[in-house]
């Protein structure tokens, strides 16, 4: 075996027989990707003076493509490096002798290539729309589906809900079948519906509440998203075109420093990059230009008539959101995507919850690829099962992921490489082959996949997403399981649990390394000299540093409230032994505030603090002192919790929250407040 291995070593280390002019193959590689990017650019450009990029009848409103010419080419070019590359692979670099090692590379090499040629397809323009105004006199039902959520997370949810502009029923499907949502229902003019046993989770509370329902159009918000007073003056009317059953919005999240948010920049100017950043900023106009958005179901609205023509909601798999759309295109139903913020969420908090989420997605994901394909539907488009199978064979994608961590390791330890060639030589042609994929990527999601943070998130999920692959062979009953939203006190072993299989990995490949390079220090005689040594070094080196950060990502604790704060400044009026304080504001809650004042209070102090609100309305909320501190210039600033209030007054607190500071949050208008809407109050729909 060390002789075998010392060969494979000897064989990268030499120089092998040199081509005439690698560098000129590399040049003439990319001259010709310009040449075809070039004319593909002005097909398209012609295309689109002849009037090619379409625009929606009126009865839709106005839509028009978004492509970007550079991004394009950069496929173009990408895609043609990489058909260079895998032919190098395959006729140049194969040994056969280490086929253990040779062919996992190789099948992970094109199974890369072949995913990136669907992201790219799906990514090739943006359908980007505006909508006409709403038809008067549409029935409108509005579901919020719970189970166990705390009335902290309902609350913000249910009174944002009722208080949307349009005339609407709004209805709380509880399958927790608890007294105090029942009680919240009624106190903020919700409608309460329960049903004797959980069957199906969430697509079985759905449907069982479409029996009990009979609004022509129905809008669903998961337990903790609050929408704004506009979203259904903004969706409706997309509605005026007969075959449209879908409309989605995306689902944006106001505490950002959740998990999943990154400071990194995000493709909205205005909001930071979190790991859903992609699906909805770029993914889903790009489906929308397909006629293949699916239902993400939460900021949604879908017909009734088309829901009900599929069976109502899909119960086969867990993502029953996504098997119900592909029932409905195949029905010969539209969908549109509207990429406007219209509500906030919460993001998961901690790595628990981020995981949970995404197994769920994407075990679903794997039953729809096993079960019900999508190049097999009938009634499809081949641009919708092109769609629909990117969407859920995208777990198949982190089989080459972990084939690229474990090579390293397998090289440096045993000394058998996958390649037949020479550490340069291999440079010669991975570096233009990755750096092309890299910047078509970039390009192509429009800024929303930051290189680092994103591979770290890939990394992140990798456990899972082979948990969720096992269902490929082993199908077996998935259970719906909520997403925690509210992060926990863990432990920090009880945290890292989850990334056994990466830590692990990390370990091997420092390991791996060290080994190697104690071995060409100690002058073996197998082992590898020259840039072939270094080359597999600096890739498990990279793994490893994935890894580290990874973990670290994990162990962090930036938020552990039960109600996130937000940013907010205005007037403030305290009120404590019957003397004013005048101070402002620097954040609030649901379920207190902080602000600036120019003397300190007594812990425990209780009074009241009034906002002054740039309208000039009044808001009087009754505290009691929980803190104090000064800030950076000596000035003290006080934290108090809110006392009970009345119903009334917590409800406009509560809206003032969820559809005003929220929504500045989340546009990135820091404490600033956006207009109030001529008229957020309630307008319920007779029976």
């Amino acid at each position: 075996m060390a002789q075998r291995g010392g060969r494979a070593w000897r064989r990268l280390g030499r120089q092998p027989r040199r081509r005439p002019g690698p560098g000129m193959r590399v040049a003439g590689v990319a001259a010709a990707g310009v040449l075809i990017a070039g004319a593909v650019w002005g097909a398209a450009r012609r295309r689109a003076q002849r009037g090619g990029a379409p625009a929606a009848a009126s009865a839709a409103g106005r839509a028009w493509l978004d492509a970007s010419r550079p991004a394009q080419a950069a496929a173009v070019i990408a895609v043609g490096v990489t058909a260079w590359y895998l032919w190098w692979r395959v006729t140049e670099t194969i040994d056969v002798g280490a086929f253990y090692i040779a062919f996992p590379l190789l099948f992970a090499d094109v199974l890369g290539a072949f995913f990136f040629v669907l992201f790219a397809a799906n990514l090739w323009a943006l359908l980007r729309r505006e909508p006409p105004p709403p038809p008067e006199g549409l029935s409108v039902d509005v579901f919020i589906p719970t189970y166990n959520e705390p009335l902290s997370v309902l609350r913000p949810t249910i009174a944002a809900a009722v208080a949307m502009q349009y005339p609407h029923r709004t209805y709380v499907l509880d399958d927790g079948r608890r007294e105090e949502v029942r009680q919240l229902c009624e106190e903020l003019g919700a409608e309460y519906l329960t049903r004797p046993t959980n069957a199906h989770a969430k697509a079985g509370n759905i449907n069982e509440a479409l029996k009990k329902t009979n609004g022509e159009f129905i809008a669903f918000f998961d337990a903790d998203h609050a929408p704004f007073p506009q979203f259904l003056v903004r969706l409706l009317g997309y509605f005026r075109d007969p075959k449209v059953a879908l409309v989605q919005a995306p689902q944006v999240y106001y505490n950002l420093d959740s998990f999943q948010h990154a400071q990194a920049r995000g493709s909205r100017d205005h909001s930071p990059w979190h790991e859903q950043s992609v699906f909805y900023d770029a993914i889903l106009p790009g489906k929308d230009r397909w006629n293949a958005v699916f239902w993400c179901e939460s900021t949604s609205i879908i017909r009734r008539k088309a829901l009900e023509e599929v069976g109502g909601v899909d119960t086969r798999t867990v993502t029953e959101d996504m098997h119900t759309t592909m029932s409905l295109h195949a029905r010969g139903w539209k969908s549109v995507y509207h990429d406007e913020e219209l509500a906030v969420g919460i993001a998961p908090d901690d790595l628990e919850a981020f995981l949970v989420q995404r197994l769920r997605w994407a075990q679903g994901a794997v039953q729809i690829l096993r079960g019900d394909n999508p190049f097999l539907r009938r009634g499809l488009t081949w641009r919708q099962r092109i769609a629909y199978f990117t969407s859920v064979a995208y777990v198949l994608e982190y089989i080459p992921k972990l084939i690229y961590i474990v090579t390293p390791i397998e090289a440096l330890l045993l000394g058998v490489l996958p390649m037949r060639t020479s550490g340069e030589e291999l440079l010669w042609h991975f570096l233009p082959y990755y750096a092309s994929g890299v910047v078509a990527t970039r390009l192509l999601a429009r800024g929303t996949l930051p290189y680092w943070p994103s591979q770290r998130f890939h990394y992140l999920k990798l456990g899972i997403m082979l948990r969720a692959l096992t269902a490929l062979v082993w199908p077996r009953k998935l259970k719906f399981k909520v997403t925690p939203k509210v992060g926990s006190e863990q432990p920090l072993y009880l945290e890292l649990r989850h990334l056994k299989l990466q830590i692990g990995l990390g370990v091997a490949s420092l390991a791996a390394a060290g080994w190697a390079i104690g071995w060409w220090a100690a002058g073996a005689e197998w082992q590898l000299q020259g840039a072939g040594l270094w080359v597999t070094v600096g890739w498990a080196a990279f793994n490893a540093a994935l890894t580290f950060s990874a973990v670290r990502w994990a162990t962090r604790r930036p938020h552990r409230r039960e109600m996130y704060r937000f940013p907010f400044t205005v007037p403030v009026v305290a009120r404590f032994a019957d003397a004013d304080i005048i101070g402002q504001s620097v954040d609030i809650s649901a379920g207190g505030i902080a602000w600036r004042a120019g003397v300190p209070l007594p812990i425990g102090a209780q009074g009241s603090v009034t906002l002054i609100l740039p309208a000039g309305e009044r808001l009087r909320l009754p505290v009691e002192v929980r803190s104090v501190r000064r800030d950076a210039s000596g000035q003290p600033v006080i934290g108090a919790s809110f006392l009970p209030m009345e119903n009334g007054v917590r409800k406009q607190l509560v809206l003032l929250l969820f559809q005003q500071v929220a929504q500045a949050h989340v546009r990135g208008s820091g404490a600033a407040l956006p207009p109030a809407a001529p008229d957020a109050r309630p307008a319920a729909r007779a029976s």
